[in-house]
């Protein structure tokens, strides 16, 4: 059986993983400046526009390298940062809705790891929370609330991380300079969709705590109001 939940604050955490998000964004704008710069140098080459030579492309591929290795690094930060803070809100859902959840506890960091699951099981576990998270109206009856903010989070993370996967294969695999090119517009594509991605995330991260705040605020403020009426009484 596991441990009870208990409700803990999910802000510091939250904290963390929206200044590493944004770090992770930041780094995903400079290798799509990198690669817009790769893909120019490869169409210099190919029209004879201007003079490329081997040394231009060899710096402009190692400065690839170099922005391809910092995004690695932010993104294990990211990670790090955004699964504790996902594990978080997930046990405090808990609190809020005890009943509402498709998924034990732990799938809240498994999910992410799980091959073919991972592709829809945190996503899921997302939608789980953010219902959890709703106020209740005056039935106890927690109202539908718009997903479109996960769904554009989950849409563009995936997406983007499958174009990255498409480029990467398709750049290594190149034997002529228009296949390398054209390697280069799928990482161009996934770049812009991952910087997208780590905004969409900001916002949720944001919502989602603020969400909880909220609804564990309201909850300790009618608890503690019916201690003092109990007292008074």
């Amino acid at each position: 059986m596991p441990s009870p939940a208990v409700f803990r604050s999910p802000k510091a955490a939250a904290t963390a993983a929206t200044v590493l998000l944004s770090v992770s964004g930041a780094v995903a704008l400079f290798r799509l400046a990198v690669d817009v710069h790769l893909y120019g140098l490869v169409g210099d080459l190919m029209t004879g526009a201007s003079k490329v030579d081997g040394a231009a492309l060899t710096d402009a591929d190692n400065l690839n390298d170099t922005a391809l290795s910092v995004y690695f690094l932010a993104l294990i930060a990211t990670a790090a940062a955004f699964l504790t803070w996902f594990y978080r809100v997930r046990v405090n859902a808990e609190v809020l809705d005890p009943h509402g959840h498709r998924f034990r506890r732990g799938w809240a960091i498994g999910g992410w790891f799980t091959p073919l699951v991972m592709l829809w099981f945190p996503r899921q576990i997302a939608g789980d929370i953010w219902q959890a998270s709703v106020r209740p109206d005056e039935t106890g009856v927690r109202p539908p609330l718009s997903q479109a903010l996960l769904n554009l989070w989950w849409g563009t993370f995936i997406v983007g991380n499958a174009l990255n996967r498409i480029g990467s294969q398709a750049t290594n695999a190149a034997r002529y300079p228009d296949d390398y090119q054209q390697g280069v517009v799928w990482l161009i594509a996934s770049d812009v969709l991952q910087v997208a991605a780590a905004v969409f995330a900001v916002l949720v991260v944001r919502k989602l705590t603020s969400m909880q705040e909220e609804r564990f605020a309201e909850s300790a403020a009618r608890a503690y109001g019916v201690h003092v009426s109990a007292v008074e009484s």
